[in-house]
């Protein structure tokens, strides 16, 4: 059954550090972390998701969790089968299989895989994965280290009854052509695509910027673009985030969501939508409970 989910990146203001990692140029780990407070646990999010936004979905994003540990992961599971809110979908965002070598590519691969083991003892439906790292020092090398290590992943995942998603998500995976490109080599029934709303130029390059707390010129942009590749993308993707940001300076929206969201449903989609909340002002319960009724006017036979 088709349904909303809520992404916990639309609450990252009040549920810790976001922890992040980069392969550096020499082929080494760099890993850094986004100081945040936590006035919530994951298991707190899921019970205030359900009771807040009416859904019983919840997408976990790996940069988020306090611990990976099996004790830890154990401990989340049994709350959520308590709490009745499954997880949709465990983004991940480590490694870089666009750029270093083999060796680095089969590092990562190896330590996304764990990842995957997290998520199905989780019951997720989806994991995603980069196509190449948004924070990465070294320059993409080509689709073809890519589609290898997929292909891999891709077993990897179905073997634990996971669908394995990837994301138009900074850099070459921001071109749906590249994407689909990527997609049609692996193959289509191997993997899918995660269509975010927002993950297009010129509106992610200033996402980024104001979230790294830089002041950029909101104005004169040319967003035609972009609902012209959610257009390209929204006939075959497996699952949607519902991306909202705070307005322009003008007052504006930055991506006009409605249109968006009607994009995707003339397109015919009818999968699942995972709400992702990605600003910087206002309380997030509340620009999230505002993304949720978007969605579900757009998509009323959501559950």
């Amino acid at each position: 059954m088709s349904t909303i989910a809520v992404s916990s990146f639309s609450l990252h203001r009040v549920l810790g550090p976001l922890r992040l990692e980069e392969r550096t140029a020499d082929g080494g780990v760099r890993e850094f972390e986004v100081p945040l407070p936590r006035e919530h646990t994951f298991e707190e999010f899921a019970v205030l998701a359900r009771e807040r936004f009416g859904v019983t979905a919840i997408e976990l994003c790996q940069i988020q969790f306090d611990s990976s540990a099996d004790e830890r992961v154990e401990a989340l599971a049994s709350a959520l089968r308590a709490a009745n809110v499954r997880v949709l979908t465990v983004p991940i965002d480590i490694g870089d299989l666009a750029g270093g070598d083999e060796t680095t590519r089969a590092d990562d691969v190896t330590r996304i895989e764990r990842w995957f083991g997290i998520a199905h003892r989780l019951g997720a439906t989806y994991v995603r994965v980069n196509t190449g790292s948004p924070n990465a020092a070294t320059k993409p090398r080509g689709r073809a280290g890519v589609v290898d290590a997929l292909r891999t992943l891709a077993s990897s995942a179905e073997r634990l009854g996971l669908r394995l998603l990837v994301e138009n998500h900074g850099g070459p995976s921001s071109d749906p052509e590249y994407l689909l490109a990527v997609r049609d080599e692996v193959g289509p029934e191997r993997v899918g695509i995660l269509l975010d709303l927002g993950n297009f130029e010129p509106i992610a390059g200033l996402s980024h910027a104001r979230f790294a707390g830089e002041d950029v010129d909101d104005t004169g942009l040319d967003l035609d673009p972009v609902y012209d590749k959610i257009a390209r993308l929204a006939p075959v993707a497996d699952l949607v985030h519902a991306k909202a940001y705070d307005p322009r300076s003008d007052g504006s929206p930055l991506l006009d969501l409605d249109r968006a969201l009607g994009i995707v449903a003339k397109a015919g989609y009818a999968g699942p939508v995972s709400v992702e909340w990605e600003g910087a002002k206002g309380d997030p319960w509340v620009h999230t409970g505002e993304t949720v009724a978007a969605v579900r006017a757009a998509f009323p036979a959501l559950v």
